[in-house]
C-alpha cells in the first residue's frame, strides 16, 4: 500500500470522527440538562428522613422576647402541652396522656399551668406545676369544661361549661372548689379572659348572631358589646398593662389579629398574610403578641411585636402547634 493512499485513509477517518462529534455533542448536552447528577440529589437535605433534630431553627429574635410560651401540639401523636422559650428554643413536653391535652394558661406567679384534658372521657379542667408534675382534675363533672383563665391574683379560675345545656362562663377557686355560673346567655358565652385589675372579664358571645367580643363585670353584670361586625370576632386577650385587647376577626374573609382599646375603640389590624391568624396571647411586658397561623401550610406558633412587625415562626414543625400562652413576669 502506497504512502499516498494511507494518508487519504487517515484523513477520511479523522473527518468521520469530527462529524460524529458534531452530531452527538448536542444530544449529550441535552441529556445532562434533563438528568441532574445523582450526586447532587444524594446530598440534598430534603432527602433525609425528618427527625426532631433536623427541624428548621426559628428565626433569630434580637433581643429575644421575655419569658416562656406554653402551647398545644400534636407533633408526637395526640395533642399535648409543650413549653418553649419565647425565641423558640428549649422545647419541653409537659403532658403525656393518651388523650388530648390543650389550651394551657399560666398562673399569675408562673408556678402552675391550667389546661383542658380529655383523659377522663370528656373535657375537664386540670392544673399542674409548671414542670408538668402533679396533674390534678379540678372540675370532675360529667359535662364538658374548657378554656381555663386565671384571675390576676391567682385565687380563681374562669372556665366554660355546658353542664346546664348551653356553654356558659363559670368561676371556681383555684383548688376547684365553689364552682358557680357568673352569667346567663341565650346564645352562650366562651373564651373568658380577665382584665389585669381583676374587675372585668372579656369573652365571646353570639347574642347578635355573629360571634362578637364583649366585656362584663367579674360577677357577670354589665355585659357590653365591643365589636360590631357582620363577621366573627374571637379569642380576646387583655394586655397585661390593661390598655388593649387583642383578638382575631374574620371581617376580611379570613382570620387576622387585631388590637383595640378596652372600650372597643381604635381597632387596628396587625396581620395581613394569606391564611388564618388567630389565638393571640400577650407577653408579660405587653410589647409582643404570640399567635397561631397556618400561613405556611400548617398551624404554627408565631410571635410579633405589638405593632405587628417582626412576625416570626417559632415552631417550624410538621405537626399542628396552637393555643400559645405567654408566661408572666417573674420577679
Amino acid at each position: 500500500m502506497s504512502m499516498s493512499w494511507r494518508r487519504h485513509v487517515g484523513l477520511a477517518i479523522m473527518l468521520i470522527g469530527v462529524c460524529l462529534s458534531v452530531v452527538l455533542l448536542p444530544a449529550c448536552e441535552g441529556q445532562d440538562e434533563a438528568a441532574p447528577s445523582p450526586t447532587a440529589t444524594a446530598v440534598s437535605p430534603s432527602a433525609s428522613p425528618a427527625t426532631p433534630t433536623t427541624e428548621a431553627a426559628p428565626s433569630p429574635l434580637v433581643p429575644p422576647p421575655p419569658g416562656r410560651i406554653a402551647f398545644t401540639s400534636n407533633r408526637d401523636g395526640n395533642e399535648a402541652i409543650y413549653v418553649m422559650n419565647a425565641d423558640g428554643s428549649g422545647l419541653v413536653r409537659l403532658t403525656d396522656s393518651p388523650a388530648n391535652d390543650r389550651a394551657p394558661t399560666w398562673s399569675p406567679d408562673g408556678s402552675k399551668i391550667a389546661f383542658t384534658s380529655y383523659r377522663d372521657g370528656n373535657a375537664e379542667i386540670y392544673v399542674m406545676k409548671a414542670d408538668g408534675s402533679n396533674q390534678t382534675n379540678l372540675t370532675n363533672n360529667a359535662a364538658n369544661e374548657q378554656a381555663p383563665a386565671w384571675s390576676p391574683d391567682g385565687s380563681k379560675i374562669a372556665f366554660v361549661s355546658d353542664r346546664e345545656g348551653s356553654a356558659e362562663i363559670y368561676v371556681m377557686n383555684a383548688d376547684g372548689s365553689d364552682q358557680s355560673k357568673v352569667a346567663d346567655s341565650r346564645a352562650g358565652h366562651s373564651t373568658p379572659t380577665w382584665s389585669p385589675d381583676g374587675l372585668k372579664i372579656a369573652l365571646i358571645s353570639a347574642e347578635t348572631g355573629e360571634r362578637e367580643i364583649y366585656v362584663m363585670n367579674a360577677d357577670g353584670s354589665g355585659l357590653t358589646q365591643l365589636t360590631h361586625d357582620q363577621a366573627d370576632n374571637m379569642w380576646p386577650a387583655w394586655s397585661p398593662d390593661g390598655s388593649k385587647i387583642a383578638f382575631n376577626s374574620e371581617r376580611y374573609r379570613h382570620a387576622d389579629i387585631y388590637v383595640m382599646n378596652t372600650d372597643g375603640s381604635g381597632q387596628s389590624r396587625l396581620t395581613t398574610e394569606p391564611g388564618e391568624d388567630y389565638q393571640p396571647a400577650w407577653s408579660s411586658d405587653s410589647s409582643w403578641i404570640a399567635f397561631t397561623s397556618d400561613r405556611d401550610g400548617n398551624r404554627e406558633v408565631y410571635v410579633m411585636k405589638a405593632d405587628g412587625s417582626a412576625q416570626t415562626n417559632l415552631t417550624n414543625n410538621s405537626g399542628s402547634d396552637t393555643r400559645p400562652a405567654w408566661s408572666p413576669a417573674i420577679p
